[in-house]
């Protein structure tokens, strides 16, 4: 029962700090104008906030190998729920920044020892299973931080979304006083073990790994399109509610959530159905999997592209169906690519795929911050619309395609070179 309890503490825990990072975006305009200052700057604030996230993480990865892990998520929870409470009384943007720069040391901690504490209470045959899971909630908790803020910024001042993230923060503190640190290991099989490593669910780099994963040219590339394409889309769904708000006037904030809701979360089955689609092309073509990504990066970008191109014809409500319908299948298209990534880079030897799985959450994160920023002085040098800046990361993204090539090229022989154990 304690394990069962545990799991489940830790997958709320996983739900609401996710959404930290997304609850401000929505509310872009609304928290620019109280506290007077540009609303690019918001986007500036969220990059930041994945930067300083992203490198605490390795530091609280590193602690957790030391120390108490349930304790020291414990401390980090309490530490962003109370700076998520401080953010609300934010008077200029300095002080929004500071209060969420240091909110997201505490953020940083979440990935690393979640899943630290998950190898030890899930036995080995069900890990998959429970680390997919875990996946799952954090895209679903980014969506609840924008959904939060989209539906209550009509009704109720900015403080509010952010004050219910902050009890929800508190609340999980608490449960966590409530569950037992596993026994590191306890729950390995002696002879089927699965651990971090062979999950790649550590969150660390082994920096003595990274000579052997330069020897696996494919691996870098694909650590590379990642990373490029996290530059090209990672603000798209983060600023969408904002951008529809500000480009199409006449559309309330409750509408541009729903909106929202409406095209991305036609990734959620998008993830298994072009997951299993690469598994059987994967059968019989090494290529199998990539050249699935190939396709919807092409058809989703393009997709994109006429999407964030119809602002310019109208801004009315015909153009903004016809956006809808294009913008939905480019999003179902672009949710089948991280599946099938990851399961290429599960193609590496287990002693080194830890390694590899922090390069690429770290890939995401910086991407992501770059696009953010870069979606920020788009919509500066645009006269403060978003969607040309929009227009601007789709052809981006259309570009990616150009370093799947030589990912073509050499992921057929590196497969049997790692399996032939050359590598």
């Amino acid at each position: 029962m304690k394990k069962l309890k545990s799991n489940q503490v830790l997958i709320l825990l996983t739900l609401f700090s996710s959404a930290l990072f997304s609850i401000i975006t929505p509310m872009a305009e609304e928290i620019s104008s109280a506290l007077s200052f540009d609303e690019n700057q918001v986007a500036f604030i969220n990059s930041m906030f994945l930067m300083v996230g992203a490198v605490s993480s390795l530091m609280w990865a590193v602690l957790g190998d030391k120390f108490s892990r349930r304790v020291l998520l414990i401390i980090s929870t309490l530490e962003w729920s109370v700076l998520t409470l401080l953010t609300i009384f934010s008077i200029n943007f300095f002080s929004l920044l500071v209060f969420q720069l240091i909110t997201a040391i505490g953020f940083g901690a979440a990935l690393p020892l979640i899943f630290s504490l998950t190898v030890d209470l899930v036995e080995s045959k069900n890990r998959g299973k429970r680390f997919g899971t875990l996946s799952a909630i954090y895209v679903l908790g980014n969506g609840l931080g924008q959904i939060l803020s989209g539906f209550l910024i009509d009704y109720y001042s900015w403080q509010i979304p952010i004050l219910i993230i902050s009890i929800s923060g508190f609340v999980c503190t608490v449960l966590l006083f409530l569950i037992e640190e596993p026994l590191r290991g306890g729950k390995d099989d002696i002879y089927k073990a699965i651990d971090e490593a062979t999950l790649g669910v550590g969150y660390k780099i082994k920096f003595e790994d990274l000579k052997q994963i330069w020897k696996i040219k494919s691996t870098l590339w694909i650590l590379l399109l990642n990373f490029a394409m996290f530059i090209s889309i990672g603000a798209i769904s983060s600023f969408f509610i904002s951008m529809l708000k500000n480009d199409y006037p006449w559309i309330s904030s409750t509408f541009a959530t729903g909106i929202l809701v409406i095209i991305f979360g036609s990734q959620i089955p998008a993830g298994p159905i072009f997951g299993k689609l690469g598994d059987k092309k994967y059968k019989t073509d090494k290529n199998g999997r990539i050249k699935v990504v190939l396709i919807c990066l092409i058809s989703g970008s393009t997709l994109y592209i006429i999407a964030y191109s119809l602002f310019f014809i109208s801004n009315e409500l015909p153009i903004l169906i016809l956006f809808i319908l294009f913008a939905l299948v480019g999003a179902f298209l672009f949710g089948g690519i991280d599946p099938l990534t990851q399961a290429t880079l599960g193609i590496n030897p287990p002693q080194i795929r830890s390694t590899i799985y922090s390069l690429n959450y770290l890939t995401y994160t910086f991407g992501r911050s770059i696009s953010l920023l870069l979606l920020g002085q788009f919509f500066v040098v645009f006269n403060n619309i978003y969607s040309p800046g929009y227009l601007i990361l789709s052809i981006m993204a259309l570009l990616c395609t150009l370093i799947i090539l030589p990912i073509i090229k050499l992921l057929p022989q590196d497969i049997d070179n790692i399996k032939s154990r050359q590598i």
